[in-house]
């Protein structure tokens, strides 16, 4: 399908569904979201040129934005200023408002996009898929925005040469005793995705194999608990949203809470969620040893054994766990299993 073809077909998906998403029609047409995006290059959307990780650099320069990152089944959104970029020349690390890790080997295509009135700096990788979406906000620094836009705005096209999007690799635990004992040696959250690449294993595949003292399943309609009861008790809680590109994570109690369909969401002043429940296939209750004590997570998986979001409770590295959350936790583990019996 050409170009312009393309536009006709997704300009008679809008006619007919107004409301519809650009991913969604990008789906509902079988190519990527960037590909669709394209269709308007030179209406409004544009290539820049910068590398990614000074792209990064210079988000702290804009005040406050919404960032926007997704992956199938959970939107995560968060309203603040970025802080001063940390992390290497392949990750990035920002803390505050703006709370992320970037991996910068998936930042491939890098466009500005104007819809209307509002104005976006947006990431994909090369699969065409996004990574992250920057938004502009009426109180973001407008100076320092356009000066970027301009600075780095390319008129010309951009070949482009997408991958196919991998369908999602499992990898069975071979030697499920020596991941337990391993396991049992984690002095620190981080030391995890170490521990899976050293089995050559994901993480699903991981929890399923450490036993019940390490990982336990529980019914996927425990994460609208978790949310329900944390906004009810106050517990101030992590939550991680990743796609590849980008783990974006927000702290704090969650406020306004709402279904729309298939759709659990946060609606907050400076963060909202949007999970799609009904897409879970598992979720599970994991623990990892850490020199300050054990830390708890919730986490669910989609019918491919993709993570769709994790939730911990809110922990300073040299803290203990809050007991709140660590209870709150280990009480879906006891449904779980009295719904088994």
């Amino acid at each position: 399908m050409s170009r312009e073809e393309l536009a006709n077909a997704w300009q008679q998906l809008k006619q007919d569904n107004p409301r519809l998403r650009i991913r969604d029609a990008a789906g509902q047409l079988g190519v990527s979201e960037l590909e669709l995006l394209l269709t308007r290059l030179g209406e409004g959307v544009s290539w820049l040129s910068i590398e990614p990780r000074l792209l990064a650099d210079e988000l702290s320069s804009l005040g406050p934005v919404m960032s926007l990152v997704r992956n199938d089944y959970a939107v995560h959104e968060t309203t603040g200023p970025f802080g001063e970029l940390g992390g290497g020349a392949q990750v990035g690390l920002f803390l505050g408002e703006q709370d992320s890790r970037l991996f910068f080997k998936h930042w491939v295509y890098l466009l500005s996009v104007v819809e209307g009135e509002r104005e976006s700096i947006q990431v994909f990788d090369a699969t065409g898929q996004a990574v992250i979406k920057l938004y502009r906000l009426a109180h973001s620094h407008q100076e320092a925005w356009e000066a970027l836009i301009r600075m780095r705005q390319v008129e010309r096209d951009q070949p482009l040469v997408l991958l196919p999007k991998a369908a999602p690799e499992r990898r069975l635990v071979q030697q499920a005793k020596a991941l337990r004992e391993d396991w049992s040696r984690i002095t620190d959250v981080h030391q995890f995705n170490n521990l899976l690449k050293k089995h050559q294993t994901d993480r699903l595949s991981a929890f399923e194999a450490a036993g019940s003292d390490w990982a336990q399943p529980v019914h996927c309609y425990a994460i609208e608990t978790v949310l329900n009861a944390c906004r009810e008790q106050q517990i101030p809680l992590m939550t991680f949203v990743s796609n590849g590109g980008v783990v974006q994570i927000h702290t704090g109690a969650p406020g306004q809470l709402k279904r729309t369909g298939p759709w659990y969401n946060i609606l907050d002043p400076n963060f909202n969620l949007h999970l799609n429940t009904e897409a879970l296939s598992s979720a599970w209750v994991v623990r990892r040893p850490t020199v300050d004590g054990c830390v708890t997570s919730v986490e669910a998986f989609d019918a491919a054994g993709r993570t769709v979001v994790q939730f911990f409770g809110q922990r300073l590295e040299g803290e203990q766990e809050r007991e709140d959350w660590r209870t709150l936790a280990e009480s879906l583990v006891e449904v779980a299993v009295e719904g088994v019996a």
